[in-house]
């Protein structure tokens, strides 16, 4: 149950960037064209991308990777990985790595 959970947060993460993205977008347009109905439309429709795209997005990376693997690959430090590992001297965790 906590991996769905997982899994369902990291999917609901990658829908968000093409929403959030799509908003803004559609929030820069409404205020070009002067607050009118016609941004309003555009507005609209800008979220409604976003949000159709993220969809679509999520399903194609959760279908090809997993939205979990996919995620923490996107959000892992690769640099302070790869200074951990080059300086066991130096890291926190030196003596439980060779348990």
């Amino acid at each position: 149950m906590f991996a769905k959970f997982i899994e369902s947060y990291s999917f609901f993460k990658i829908v968000l960037s093409p929403f959030i993205a799509g908003t803004v977008l559609g929030f820069a347009l409404y205020q070009y064209l002067d607050q009118s109905q016609t941004g309003a439309v555009v507005f609209g429709i800008f979220i409604i991308l976003g949000l159709i795209g993220g969809i679509i997005w999520a399903i194609q990376i959760s279908g090809k990777y997993g939205a979990h693997h996919f995620i923490s690959r996107t959000e892992a430090s690769e640099d302070i990985s790869e200074a951990v590992r080059e300086d066991p001297k130096k890291s926190e965790t030196a003596d439980t790595d060779k348990l």
